[in-house]
């Protein structure tokens, strides 16, 4: 076994019931970051499952992740309607996890954009689904257009300064 496979059986965790550190300070994103972008799945109302992207999502503790939506986007609806939500967040170059938690509006209108809402959610459990072996190349990346960068830095700051 080479060095490297075996520090990565010995850092293999299964599950937590908080964000562990290197999970919590990719989600942390400093500077305004909207990258990595992680993909949050709801319910909707007959039982489907549905599945967006968001590069808002970030962690404000171990227990805690807030995201900004807008009112007509599903994902807002399914978790004002049902607050279970899951957070898939993939970052290089090993971390590969599933974020349960409930989830619940704590800012109905936003001061940047009247049409969107902030929700925390608090995280119940995180399973790693890191494959032992294997690296992770990329996050999945999001680039606003030049026209809407300031309100993207807008958005992420009133986010992060609530």
């Amino acid at each position: 076994m080479s060095k490297t496979q075996g520090s990565q059986e010995k850092t293999h965790w299964r599950r937590a019931p908080e964000l562990p550190q290197e999970v919590f300070a990719v989600l942390r994103k400093p500077n305004r970051a909207i990258k990595p972008v992680t993909i949050v799945a709801t319910v909707d109302p007959d039982g489907t499952p549905r599945t967006a992207p968001f590069g808002s999502l970030r962690a404000v503790t171990p227990r805690l992740l807030r995201l900004a939506c807008d009112h007509h986007h599903d994902t807002y609806a399914n978790l004002c309607r049902d607050g279970r939500v899951s957070v898939a967040l993939l970052a290089p170059p090993n971390i590969a996890v599933s974020i349960l938690g409930r989830a619940r509006v704590v800012r109905e209108r936003m001061n940047i954009d009247e049409h969107s809402a902030i929700l925390e959610i608090d995280v119940e459990e995180v399973k790693n689904d890191m494959m032992r072996r294997g690296v992770i190349e990329s996050a999945v990346g999001f680039t606003p257009p030049e026209d809407l960068k300031d309100y993207y830095v807008g958005a992420i700051a009133e986010i992060e300064d609530m």
